[in-house]
């Protein structure tokens, strides 16, 4: 037993020995529960870092517009403004006037320009009823009805030419028929003459056959049988100026008959000359008159919608405007309001129709404002251009819900507002988020060139 019994000395050295080795114990067992936290929290942080979703998106800066666009109103004809009927601000009813134009010119212009076209049209019925041979002229029933006493006065000056030039042509014309009867009394009187001439010389020449033997023979005097000679002679002669004369009687018959005809062609050429000159000066004017009473009809600017006049163009009365020129805008009501920004070229492979938009209205306090939740409800056909900076670019327009709004907690959207969007288009893991750019480096990084 004496074997197995500790001395008092050698118990408190192990005592000592134990508590000189305890903290190098301890130390070593902080450090492993030190390295293990750590390996678990990398772990961990690596585990969340590749399995937990984020939010992958495209951040765009906006403006937020009404979704009919602001309706400018334009001036129709340039003009002077007479009246102002509209302030900025003003709530507008679609056909409501909103400027006045002055009429004094226009007016002028189309009343001369329907003294004109009426004469024109009063001008071209004369020259139809000249083209048809009619006995007087037929005149439109709109021109005949009405009672403007001036338009008589034209009226009747047309009736008076109609009749003027109808009396000179039939006159023309009965002269020339009046030649060609003369001379053809004259070609029968002719021809009845040379048939008295004819029997005159057959009875001479018989005579003369019969005569000429007894003259041989000595019966009678030869100066007798020359005598008969002479006048057969001078009957011949007759005979023949007759029928010289007769065939320049002839000729002139048919001249005077061409003539005739040529004067009824010209006549018809000069009235379907004068005609279409009628026509074109009738077509010209009424285009002319439609025009002016176009510019006279819109003197009037009227409010193509309803909603509120914005940047109102003209302020002083005797302005002058322009054609097409911009008098105001009208910001439509009662219409919904999206958020409309400039997405850059090289994303549009990325946004499409539908894809849900983060919406926050920077106008606001952005720590109390919360994000709206909207969706892309227009991206453009093709890009655009910016005039002043030549970048090019694509419309990017997001809608938000009547519900989405009430988040805003009365808070009022107006266009013009600046706002920003974040399109989300699918999730990404952190890690993904971290090595990608340096993955899609990786492949043209170790190339030799």
């Amino acid at each position: 037993m004496s074997g197995t019994h500790m001395n008092p000395h050698d118990e408190s050295a192990m005592d000592q020995d134990y508590l000189a080795q305890r903290p190098e114990r301890d130390a070593r067992y902080f450090v492993r529960l030190g390295w293990m936290l750590a390996l678990l929290g990398a772990g961990s942080f690596f585990l969340w870092a590749s399995l937990a979703p984020l939010d992958q998106g495209i951040p765009v800066q906006g403006t937020v517009v009404v979704s009919g666009k602001r309706k400018a109103v334009q001036s129709m004809s340039s003009g002077v403004v007479s009246q102002i009927l509209v302030r900025e601000g003003q709530l507008v009813k679609q056909g409501q006037p909103l400027f006045q134009l002055d009429q004094t010119q226009v007016a002028a212009d189309v009343q001369s320009l329907q003294a004109q076209y009426r004469m024109a049209w009063a001008s071209l019925a004369r020259w139809q009823s000249e083209r048809d041979n009619l006995k007087q002229v037929n005149f439109p029933v709109e021109l005949s009805n009405d009672p403007d006493p001036r338009l008589a006065l034209v009226l009747e000056g047309q009736r008076q030419l109609f009749s003027s030039r109808r009396d000179a042509f039939a006159r023309e014309q009965a002269a020339l028929r009046a030649s060609i009867e003369g001379a053809g009394a004259q070609l029968a009187g002719m021809r009845r003459a040379r048939t008295d001439l004819s029997a005159q010389a057959d009875s001479l020449q018989q005579q003369l056959n019969n005569l000429t033997p007894l003259a041989q023979n000595g019966y009678i005097p030869r100066n007798r049988l020359m005598e008969y000679q002479r006048q057969l002679s001078q009957v011949q002669q007759q005979l023949a100026e007759n029928l010289g004369e007769s065939g320049r009687v002839e000729q002139g018959i048919v001249e005077s008959r061409l003539k005739l005809q040529q004067h009824i062609e010209e006549y018809q050429k000069e009235v379907r000359t004068q005609l279409a000159d009628a026509q074109l000066k009738s077509v010209t004017l009424e285009e002319q008159l439609t025009s002016a009473g176009f510019d006279l009809q819109h003197s009037e600017i009227i409010a193509t919608a309803d909603g509120i006049a914005v940047n109102l163009g003209v302020h002083t009365i005797g302005a002058v405007v322009r054609q097409g020129e911009s008098l105001l805008e009208i910001v439509p009501q009662d219409t919904r309001l999206e958020v409309e920004g400039r997405l850059p070229v090289n994303l549009i492979d990325k946004v499409g129709p539908h894809l849900p938009v983060d919406i926050l209205f920077t106008a606001f306090n952005q720590s109390r404002t919360p994000r709206v939740p909207g969706e892309v409800s227009l991206v453009s056909a093709d890009q655009m251009v910016d005039e002043k900076t030549g970048v090019p670019y694509y419309v990017l327009r997001s809608s938000v819900s009547d519900q989405s709004m009430e988040k805003l907690n009365g808070l009022v959207i107006k266009p013009g507002m600046p706002a920003e969007m974040f399109v989300r288009t699918g999730e990404r893991s952190l890690l993904n988020y971290l090595f990608k750019p340096l993955l899609d480096r990786a492949g043209s990084a170790l190339t030799e060139e």
